[in-house]
């Protein structure tokens, strides 16, 4: 690889989001390394670019996320950006409130983060350079119908990237933290309700490669989509959960 080609690593990059920023990314000239269980889809995005690298990952076992990091570490190669899109979905609220759904989606979407984070961080702070980008989501801004599985796993997101964000500021490294509106995915198709704003997979990514190409702690969009919600979050709850009940009815 040559010495100016910059390294992206993306997990969960087998669909959706991922997929699309990784094709954005090479098309931009980075090197690509793509993530996820699905072998066999990451063979399908790379087959025909060679600045792919697929690199098979279950983010929900340590030992494989600490592998693959030391992997890029005795290589000496390690992602000058890292981003964290993997996900899990079950849409709906009391009906799919169970503790099998809830553990799912939070090994998934938020410990899968952590693990990530608490194997790259310390190579990284030894390196003295390096970012890291969390894709949470606008909906754990606060609690929305049909999210009860999926919202707090990303509430705790947002939560753990400010908490870490001072961590990252002392040693000189980048941390961003990414909330998408809703985006046209296997995850959002199976949604039987409006999705106001909805953005493609391609649309999204766009607007995630700028953000981060700043260097953004926080990267949110549609911005109309995201005012609305960052005005939702500020309610009393005598006027918030008058809006979740008409919005429950839609």
């Amino acid at each position: 690889m040559a010495e100016h080609q910059k390294l992206v690593w993306i997990i969960g990059a087998s669909s959706g989001i991922g997929a699309s920023l990784a094709q954005l990314y090479a098309q931009s000239g980075w090197r690509v390394a793509v993530s996820a269980r699905n072998e066999q889809k990451l063979k399908e995005l790379a087959q025909d670019a060679t600045q792919f690298d697929v690199v098979p990952l279950d983010v929900t076992d340590s030992g494989q996320v600490a592998d693959v990091v030391q992997q890029f570490h005795d290589a000496g190669n390690l992602p000058d950006l890292t981003v964290y899109c993997s996900g899990l979905y079950y849409p709906g609220g009391i009906d799919v409130l169970t503790e099998e759904h809830s553990m799912a989606s939070m090994d998934t979407n938020y410990f899968g983060a952590v693990r990530v984070i608490e194997k790259l961080f310390p190579l990284l702070k030894e390196q003295g350079s390096g970012h890291i980008a969390i894709i949470s989501s606008l909906s754990g801004y606060c609690g929305l119908p049909e999210a009860a599985c999926y919202g707090p796993t990303k509430a705790a997101l947002i939560n753990l990237c400010e908490s870490l964000k001072p961590d990252f500021d002392r040693v000189g490294l980048e941390l961003s933290l990414v909330n998408p509106g809703f985006v046209k995915t296997p995850m959002t198709d199976k949604n039987t309700f409006d999705m106001p704003f909805l953005l493609t997979p391609e649309q999204a990514a766009k607007d995630i490669y700028k953000g981060l190409q700043r260097k953004s702690f926080e990267v949110y969009f549609p911005f109309r989509l995201g005012a609305i919600m960052k005005v939702l979050r500020m309610l009393p709850y005598a006027l918030y959960f008058p809006v979740m009940r008409r919005m429950s009815k839609r």
